[in-house]
Formats: structure tokens, C-alpha cells, sequence
């Protein structure tokens, strides 16, 4: 009787434990989130509209819609010869070799980092999920109106978002 009861409580704890080790955990859905602030300010980001995309050439597109002008251009940032890992990515002139600007279009705004003659901007990417094509970071740069006595903007904003690639 001893064996008996002591083979159903072993039976027992195996049935129950093999569950455990044959369950995976199911892969959690990566959520679309975006946010933009404009001088301070939090302004709607489209998540629908904007896009983040890799060229074969592995230049870096940020393209951050307004949700109150989805069809608009709002700010994009380019990051030239990006490398796909974590890092800062400052922006540069063009003569260094590198294209890392932002420009920024709303309504009959138009501004430019280059038009600023201090354009202090950068893009910081956190996380890398390569198996799933995702983004996670911040960004923050400085734009000018072009024109004369043109405003200046400070863009800034963070993201986990899907990258698109050719």
C-alpha cells in the first residue's frame, strides 16, 4: 500500500510538472507608441501615418506625423549609414560624410535643422528587436523656419515603433 500511494503521488507531481516545461510563454505583441512634443508642447503623433524605415543603403528614416494632419509631412529625421545597434546618433553636417538631419513641415511651416546655425539634434535608439523589426529610443532636435526672422523649434519625442525595409 506504501509503493501505491507513494507511485500515484510521484505520478502525480510528473503530470503536474510537465505542463510547466512544455509551456511557452506566447510572444507579447509589440504595441506602436510615439510621442511629440514641439517647444514643450505634446502634440498628437499619428501612429497609423508615421513610418520608420531602412533603405538597402542603411539610411535611417524617422517620419513623425501630427495625427491633426495625417496627410502631412510632419518631422523626419534622417540618419545616414546607420549601423542597426544601440547608440546616439548626433546630427552632423553634410561635409563630415554623414547625413543626420530633420526637417519639419506643418501647414505653411517649413523648417529645417540646417537653417538653424546651431542645430543640436540627436536620435538615441535603446533597444534593437532585429527578429522583429522594431525601434525603441528617443529623439530630440532643434529646427529653424526658413525665411526671414524664421521661429526656432525644438522637436523632441520617444518611440517603440516597427521599422519598414526594402
Amino acid at each position: 500500500m506504501r509503493y501505491f500511494a507513494l507511485s500515484c503521488l510521484v505520478g502525480t507531481l510528473l503530470l503536474s510538472a510537465t505542463p510547466a516545461l512544455t509551456q511557452t510563454a506566447p510572444a507579447r505583441p509589440l504595441v506602436r507608441a510615439l510621442t511629440l512634443r514641439i517647444n514643450g508642447q505634446a502634440i498628437k503623433a499619428d501612429t497609423i501615418s508615421s513610418r520608420f524605415f531602412l533603405s538597402q543603403d542603411r539610411t535611417l528614416t524617422l517620419n513623425v506625423v501630427r495625427a491633426d494632419d495625417p496627410d502631412g509631412e510632419g518631422l523626419t529625421i534622417l540618419i545616414d549609414r546607420f549601423p542597426l545597434k544601440t547608440g546616439t546618433y548626433s546630427f552632423q553636417e553634410i561635409l563630415s560624410g554623414r547625413n543626420r538631419d530633420a526637417s519639419y513641415r506643418f501647414g505653411s511651416t517649413a523648417a529645417y535643422s540646417k537653417s538653424c546655425p546651431d542645430n543640436p539634434g540627436s536620435v538615441t535608439i535603446t533597444a534593437i528587436n532585429a527578429e522583429r523589426h522594431w525601434l525603441a529610443g528617443s529623439f530630440r532636435c532643434t529646427v529653424c523656419e526658413s525665411g526671414r526672422g524664421g521661429k526656432r523649434l525644438t522637436m523632441e519625442g520617444t518611440f517603440r515603433y516597427p521599422v519598414e525595409s526594402n
